[in-house]
């Protein structure tokens, strides 16, 4: 039986149409992006819900990833749960201040509390966004000095919602660099940042809720970040 030469022509096209497996190109894998140390610098205030006892917090915290949640790749493709640390000799310190030109820095019954160790997530990156949420625990000692502004803050030189007590908070150093032990607390956060390339822009809720020491405050804090 005689073969028409235009059927063995198109059984050869589809031939060669036909993908071997053995040869397939594999495609390109994705670009994963391991979880790295975080650090950040922030500043802010805190006030208690009644609005008399005021904090500025200062000072240095790093983040260290434990576990990532996309175990294949071990990647931050569904986020990373990480360590919490208060980075030493700087770690988040909140000092009580008392607000007025007359405040006295002996006022009595006024904490500070710096915040030691925790656990917190980050989420995968969102274009230039990254969010986290998380908990630190807090030391609350009673405070033998209170941070004052020798010229008030405000028109009427009592507004307690002033930054000039951050800048107050950088200058003492004192129950900065040894912090001590005292009531437990536990400070609860969510953050977010604006990252470019590694360094970014960071802005945190804290809300601290403790125990013995009878100190609950809540307040926005800004930081500049590497991670």
């Amino acid at each position: 039986m005689r073969t028409d030469p235009a059927i063995i022509a198109l059984s050869l096209s589809l031939a060669m149409a036909v993908p071997v497996r053995g040869e397939e190109v594999p495609p390109k894998s994705q670009t994963v992006r391991r979880p790295r140390d975080s650090w950040t610098l922030q500043l802010g205030l805190s006030h208690s819900s009644s609005d008399l006892d005021h904090y500025a917090v200062s000072g240095f915290h790093a983040w260290f990833p434990l576990y990532s949640l996309d175990r294949d790749t071990k990647s931050d493709a569904f986020g990373t749960i990480g360590l919490e640390v208060g980075a030493y000799p700087y770690p988040d310190i909140s000092r009580a201040y008392v607000p007025g030109p007359d405040a006295d820095p002996e006022t009595p019954g006024k904490f500070n509390f710096w915040e030691a160790v925790g656990l917190s997530y980050y989420t995968p990156r969102l274009g230039p966004a990254q969010f986290e949420g998380g908990v630190r625990l807090a030391f609350i000692d009673e405070a033998d000095r209170v941070l004052t502004s020798p010229n008030g803050c405000g028109e009427n030189g009592l507004d307690p919602h002033c930054n000039e007590y951050i800048k107050e908070s950088l200058k003492t150093l004192d129950t900065i660099l040894f912090p001590s032990f005292g009531d437990p607390g536990v400070v609860v956060f969510v953050a977010g940042a604006l990252m470019y390339k590694r360094v970014g822009l960071r802005v945190e809720l804290a809300q601290l809720n403790s125990g013995g020491a009878k100190v609950n405050a809540r307040g926005w804090r800004f930081g500049i970040t590497a991670r």
